[in-house]
């Protein structure tokens, strides 16, 4: 097996990839966006965004893989990022590079791999998007074309993506192990100590800014039939598309977390009360249009309860995180007990729904 090879540059290169704020962070929306897109393009099993770390490739955004990220000495991106093309395999097996790989030999089992290197605003190949089969194919000039321009849309994506303030800071002052301990591994989201933390800096600040917070519950409904009914493997699933879906309905600047099990939470900060309606209407959409989960019995619908609770601050009462939570809580309970797959809002009276409205 050829070990993935180091740049000259490659010690200059980790750094600049560091100062990215990218390794270790939580899934982003639009670059799901990209390696959706990307699997149903190349209609390959796996598609991922791989950043190239000093020791590991990690996964910004994957699909069709649960794997968070896999050493970088047997990873095929490793030796991507020497190349200022596509860099394809057309067949692992029998490719003298790869043929003993653990990752052709054992679990995904490539065969196939096609991966854009991504460069930075800096110069420096961080990493790329690739496809990936466990079957052997070719790979036209017009395909090399499309990936190409989806990698430049990962670039733009990433140059210009831009967190809330608080994420930014928290991940800022934490190093990649740290970050690793607070995103939940199945999902790709914040994990509830992430969530924890986060709430305590979000109220913080909605304090000091003297802007509205809102803590969302949220429940998948029946979850345990799905798991008793189709497997833990499917309730997984569940899970998994639930997240994916809730990133992609939130704004960028929400924090999304997997609060355990089939629990989710959102804070959405600087929400008016009079916008938490349509809130609730759209992720309530997105989920039962798409939130759909293909088993060997058939299609089973995912729907949710979803609780939402709203804090303003007073100036002699700052928001009490504890409180809130315990409020969203409380809608969420109101939500399963009315009959699920709908919302609540509680916490904030029906004059200052009208005063936002008004302002």
């Amino acid at each position: 097996m050829l070990h993935a090879p180091l740049p000259e540059n490659d010690e200059d290169r980790v750094a600049s990839l560091g100062r990215m704020n990218l390794l270790s962070s939580p899934r982003e929306a639009d670059l799901d966006r990209i390696t959706r897109t990307a699997k149903t393009i190349f209609k390959t099993e796996i598609a991922l965004i791989s950043l190239v770390d000093k020791d590991r490739q990690w996964f910004k955004s994957r699909v069709g893989l649960d794997a968070t990220e896999t050493p970088r000495d047997i990873s095929f991106c490793g030796h991507a990022i020497h190349h200022d093309q596509d860099f394809v395999v057309k067949n692992a097996a029998k490719d003298e590079r790869f043929h003993d790989n653990p990752l052709v030999t054992d679990g995904p089992k490539i065969r196939f791999y096609a991966g854009r290197p991504l460069t930075n605003s800096e110069g420096f190949r961080i990493g790329t998007l690739c496809v990936i089969s466990p079957h052997a194919r070719d790979f036209s000039d017009e395909e090399a074309q499309i990936l190409q321009d989806l990698g430049r849309m990962v670039e733009i994506i990433m140059d210009n993506r831009k967190l809330n303030d608080t994420q930014e800071a928290l991940l800022l002052s934490l190093v990649a192990a740290q970050r690793d301990k607070l995103i939940d591994p199945l999902t790709g989201i914040w994990n509830r100590a992430g969530l924890m933390e986060l709430g305590l800096r979000e109220a913080s600040r909605a304090s000091r800014e003297n802007k509205p917070i809102t803590v969302i519950m949220i429940d998948i409904d029946n979850f345990k039939d799905i798991n008793d009914t189709l497997g833990h493997a499917q309730g997984d699933e569940a899970i998994k598309l639930t997240a994916e879906l809730l990133v992609e309905g939130c704004r960028a600047t929400d924090v999304v977390a997997r609060y355990g099990g089939d629990e989710f939470t959102v804070i959405a900060p600087g929400v008016a009360p009079a916008s938490l309606p349509p809130l609730g209407e759209k992720i309530m959409h997105i989920i039962n249009s798409k939130a759909k989960l293909h088993s060997p019995d058939g299609i089973c619908q995912i729907t949710l309860s979803i609780g939402m609770a709203i804090g303003v601050p007073r100036k002699s009462d700052p928001i009490n995180t504890k409180k809130l939570f315990e409020l969203a809580d409380k809608a969420l309970y109101e939500a399963k007990t009315n009959g699920r797959n709908r919302f609540v809002i509680l916490g904030a009276p029906d004059s200052l729904y009208a005063d936002f409205a008004l302002a």
